[in-house]
């Protein structure tokens, strides 16, 4: 399938929705730049992981038994 074929196939499709959040979603998705998302992704993650690393050597961490107790204490709730 080449690219006309396919653009016209998902116009058709798309003129078929009626879900306006469908619609939307789509917009939103149409309207993002894979190469924006991936610098922003990039940075937060690295953002994250800095955090993380200071989270550990400051003792802020928890063992998995820990995490376990935690966990069946939520599930009594």
């Amino acid at each position: 399938m080449d690219t006309v074929e396919l653009k016209k196939i998902l116009i058709s499709k798309i003129s078929e929705i009626e879900d306006n959040a469908f619609l939307e979603a789509l917009h939103t998705i149409l309207n993002r730049k894979s190469s924006d998302i991936e610098k922003k992704d990039y940075k937060h993650y690295n953002l994250d992981l800095l955090k993380a690393e200071e989270d550990i050597e400051n003792g802020r961490l928890y063992s998995h038994n820990q995490i376990k107790e935690k966990v069946a204490l939520w599930k009594k709730r």
